[in-house]
């Protein structure tokens, strides 16, 4: 199954509520994967992200965590931010995602 967002569309979400739950769960997931990471400076980092309406607390286990530099972590919400202003994407359009390395 391809991932989410490279062939089936992902979906903004602006409900900071919704988003917050997103989070939450992400990081409930990252804790019972490897403990308290707090004081680490690594942040839980999630796929697809908050900010989507296909994220983590949607419950179709269809995600993925995983701890990264905190640093990298918020210039990476930046930097989707920015992609959504720039493209204008608002509540609920679709988009696709295509990762690179």
């Amino acid at each position: 199954m391809a991932a989410t967002g490279a062939k089936e569309p992902l979906h903004r979400l602006i409900n900071k509520d919704k988003q917050d739950k997103n989070r939450s769960k992400s990081i409930s997931e990252c804790k019972k994967v490897w403990g308290d990471y707090s004081g680490s400076g690594l942040e839980c980092d999630e796929y697809p992200f908050a900010s989507m309406k296909e994220g983590s607390a949607k419950g179709d286990n269809r995600f993925s965590v995983r701890l990264i530099d905190g640093k990298d972590n918020r210039k990476g919400d930046l930097r989707l931010d920015e992609m959504y202003t720039l493209n204008r994407v608002l509540d609920g359009d679709p988009f696709c995602v295509k990762i690179t390395h």
